[in-house]
């Protein structure tokens, strides 16, 4: 039974440095600074935007369940609605951001003319990282207390679509969303 605590205490422990790590990251601070400025219209001055804290949650789900601390990926999932929910445009995010970064939030974006199903089409042909934050968007849309839970589960039903590849962070992502589409069905 030691062995097992102490298995489990060495892995504690190294997740929550490398979180620590990614959290000190400058760029990280850098997107959550932006988005949080982006949303602010949303709410009175001392709420929280639900759109920023939507997107904290996408990001915080990448780092503690999915183990990715990618700093391009984290900023990226922080920023993932701001051309969709506020005035920042494109040449703004890639100016403040790189290319990288807003291409990403870009393909991430919903344009109002495609169909859904579209979008996630064009969201198959991204990489690993743009395609495990749309899985994070779903698991906290998922996991949120708005819509019905039928809605909810067949919104994400689809997304699960994007969970291929052998990266590890993908992996865990698939599993968790459909652990919880497993819950949201028992639920229901």
């Amino acid at each position: 039974m030691n062995v097992l605590a102490s298995f489990i205490s060495d892995q504690l422990h190294e997740q929550q440095v490398d979180i620590a790590a990614a959290i000190a990251q400058p760029l990280w601070q850098k997107a959550a600074a932006f988005a949080a400025q982006a949303h602010a219209w949303e709410v009175p001055p001392d709420e929280v935007p639900p759109s920023f804290a939507q997107a904290t949650r996408v990001a915080v789900t990448l780092t503690a369940v999915y183990h990715c601390q990618e700093a391009p990926v984290l900023a990226t999932a922080l920023l993932h609605n701001v051309l969709d929910k506020t005035d920042v445009s494109l040449d703004e995010l890639e100016h403040q951001f790189g290319r990288l970064i807003a291409s990403r939030v870009e393909r991430l974006s919903h344009d109002p003319d495609l169909d859904e199903d579209v979008h996630l089409k064009r969201l198959q042909s991204c990489d690993w990282q743009t395609r495990l934050v749309k899985l994070a968007d779903a698991a906290a849309t998922l996991d949120d207390d708005g819509d019905d839970w039928e809605e909810r589960i067949h919104k994400t039903m689809p997304v699960l679509d994007l969970a291929f590849g052998n990266e590890q962070p993908v992996l865990r992502a698939q599993r968790h969303l459909m652990a919880l589409l497993e819950n949201a069905r028992m639920a229901a």
